[in-house]
């Protein structure tokens, strides 16, 4: 190989180290800027969960009052409610600020920080921690999530959040109508008091007379007769409510619990009633006690005796 061959040759090596060189430069700015930007995506990142927190921690500790801060005028102010340290010292509206706080404290700062980058808004947010958990999980734990698809989460949000309106004004229409026959029943027991009070009044106008005392006391156990058999018909109805209700395999837990809630309740309150006003009743007539037979009975005394006498 001759000199010429060798300059040439070394020439082409020192050239190609150049270049090599240069290269391996280029990547190694390329890995540095990458590492950059990483790096400073993961500070703002880090930066916008810190403040968040620390925001939090201002409110929680009240420390938010008595900060310095430059009004309108350019004259020193100091903050003197959370509203002046959200407008002033962290630059958004105090419902802004706490609808933040809320989303940090509700899905975390992993969760909030992938919603951010997704493009998820507040009010989507919002949206989400308004639904019942299971369905926040629902949307948590989607596809949409982990591929960043923004638009098929904010549609699951809204269909999710359309559905829970649905069921919860299904639940307010039943609510109103089971309230409108609570009402309905409490008029009717009103009105059953008030006609009870009224029957007491008319009794107590009567005065029995000496020439019609026995179609008086016919009346007075013909009446008798007439609210026993009321009552029994009441006491009829309850059982064969409880019979029906015993027999459905088909009632979920709550209803059962329900039903079983009203149905003991009206028994307990028929059967407290009827005693106490027998204890009553007894002690008031326990002279007549080993006399005490059917009104019908009674009634069949009476019309033999009236035929006796007027043989």
């Amino acid at each position: 190989m001759t000199n010429k061959d060798l300059t040439t040759v070394k020439s082409e090596a020192q050239h190609a180290i150049a270049d090599s060189q240069q290269s391996t430069a280029v990547r190694d700015q390329s890995l540095v800027e990458v590492g950059q930007i990483q790096a400073f995506d993961f500070m703002k990142k880090q930066s916008e969960a810190f403040n968040l927190k620390t925001i939090l921690k201002h409110k929680e500790s009240k420390a938010y009052k008595g900060l310095p801060y430059t009004d309108e005028n350019g004259n020193t102010a100091y903050t003197n409610t959370w509203e002046d340290y959200c407008i002033h010292k962290v630059g958004m509206s105090r419902k802004m600020v706490d609808e933040n706080l809320a989303n940090l404290k509700h899905f975390g700062e992993a969760f909030l920080e992938s919603s951010k980058k997704i493009g998820l808004g507040i009010r989507d947010l919002k949206s989400l921690r308004q639904l019942p958990s299971d369905e926040q999980t629902l949307v948590i734990e989607s596809e949409a999530i982990d591929t960043g698809d923004k638009e098929s989460i904010k549609d699951l949000i809204d269909d999710l959040k359309a559905k829970h309106k649905k069921e919860l004004d299904t639940e307010k229409k039943k609510a109103k109508e089971i309230d409108d026959q609570r009402q309905v029943a409490v008029r009717m027991r009103d009105d059953y008091q008030m006609k009870a009070m009224d029957y007491q009044n008319e009794l107590e106008s009567t005065k029995f007379k000496a020439d019609a005392w026995v179609d008086q006391t016919k009346h007075l156990l013909f009446e008798a007769t007439k609210y026993e058999s009321n009552a029994v018909e009441s006491l009829s109805r309850l059982i064969a409510l409880r019979e029906h209700f015993l027999d459905d395999d088909n009632l979920s837990p709550q209803v059962t619990e329900y039903l079983a809630a009203g149905l003991l309740h009206s028994f307990k309150t028929l059967a407290e009633d009827f005693a106490q006003a027998w204890l009553e009743t007894s002690n008031i007539l326990e002279g007549y006690l080993p006399k005490m037979r059917p009104s019908l009975d009674v009634l069949q005394e009476l019309n033999d005796s009236a035929m006796s006498n007027e043989e």
